[in-house]
């Protein structure tokens, strides 16, 4: 599908395409979103670019990712998609851009263009070129990443509350926590990777773009790299927690289970000398003097008693117990 984004009376006006024979001259975004060969040759010669197909997209290379041809320069970022889902997946998203348009290719839907155009439907005059367009996209990417990492932040509180709450019962289910602080770190590790990837962005953008002259421009590009610096800070201090929230779970998990070998071997040391006492008066020995005593079960009974007492006491003496 083809969505034009045209500059009308002043501000960016979302137009779908269809049946095009050709590209308005007030076009300054064309976002291609899963485009067939059709759509692709199309944009390819109003534009005279060549499109990446979706295996270059995927590509890792930085040859491959970044490069200026032509005049135009192409940018491919790594952007993180499913995450309302709990099912976050890396999407790719390549940037063309010329001094007269930009040109996006992506096979998914973002959340992060969705906030784009709710944005720029309210301030209309701030992306009046390409250059203006891509930086807010770019904003809006990294804009997602930060308020992903709020709510993994907030997440995170709240299973460290659980695991470190002194009421068993609320944190009864430390398995369960382990699964999410591996799927959160999992979430953290692909965030990192669009972080990286955001930061190689930028860098190429203003090694072969230039400072932007324009004061919008030149604000959310300064706005981003901080951004973009800050976050990788608050991420890897997100990855630290969810290590040591990981560790403090596993040690609580090994401190139970080391309870519950403790009251079975206490309960093994408690027995043993009443065993003792009824397999050495359970032998069937012609001959043992208490079998004819009138008092001799009495005393069986009595020593298997005292037997189990003594250890008991001693244990909690010593505070086994």
């Amino acid at each position: 599908m083809i969505t034009l984004y045209c500059l009308e009376n002043g501000a960016l006006v979302r137009r779908v395409a269809e049946n095009l024979q050709t590209l308005p001259d007030n076009v300054l975004w064309v976002d291609l979103l899963s485009p067939d060969q059709q759509e692709e040759r199309f944009v390819e010669s109003e534009l005279g670019l060549d499109i990446p197909t979706r295996e270059e997209l995927a590509e890792i290379e930085d040859s491959s990712r970044f490069y200026d041809e032509d005049g135009a320069i192409f940018m491919t970022t790594t952007v993180v998609m499913g995450i309302a889902d709990r099912r976050p997946e890396n999407a790719e998203v390549t940037f063309v851009l010329t001094k007269r348009r930009l040109v996006t290719v992506r096979y998914s839907e973002l959340s992060a263009f969705r906030q784009f155009e709710s944005k720029s439907s309210r301030q209309p005059s701030n992306y009046a070129t390409s250059h203006q367009i891509f930086l807010a996209l770019a904003d809006a990417v990294v804009d997602r990443i930060a308020d992903v990492l709020e709510s993994v932040q907030v997440e995170l509180q709240a299973l460290s509350r659980r695991i470190f709450d002194e009421r068993k019962e609320h944190r009864r289910d430390l398995q369960q926590i382990i699964q999410q602080l591996g799927q959160h770190r999992s979430l953290l590790s692909q965030l990192g990777e669009s972080l990286f990837s955001s930061s190689r962005l930028i860098a190429f953008y203003r090694l072969h773009a230039g400072e932007p002259k324009q004061g919008v421009a030149k604000g959310l590009l300064k706005a981003l790299e901080r951004d973009v610096r800050s976050l990788g800070e608050h991420q890897a201090r997100l990855l630290g927690d969810i290590a040591f929230l990981l560790d403090a779970t596993l040690g609580l998990i090994n401190i139970e289970q080391n309870s519950i070998i403790k009251v079975f071997s206490i309960a093994a040391v408690l027995f043993l000398p009443p065993t003792l006492v009824g397999t050495v008066y359970g032998m069937n020995f012609e001959r043992m003097p208490e079998l004819g005593w009138p008092l001799g079960y009495p005393m069986a009974l009595g020593m298997m008693v005292i037997s189990a007492i003594i250890p008991y006491a001693w244990f909690k003496f010593r505070d086994w117990l």
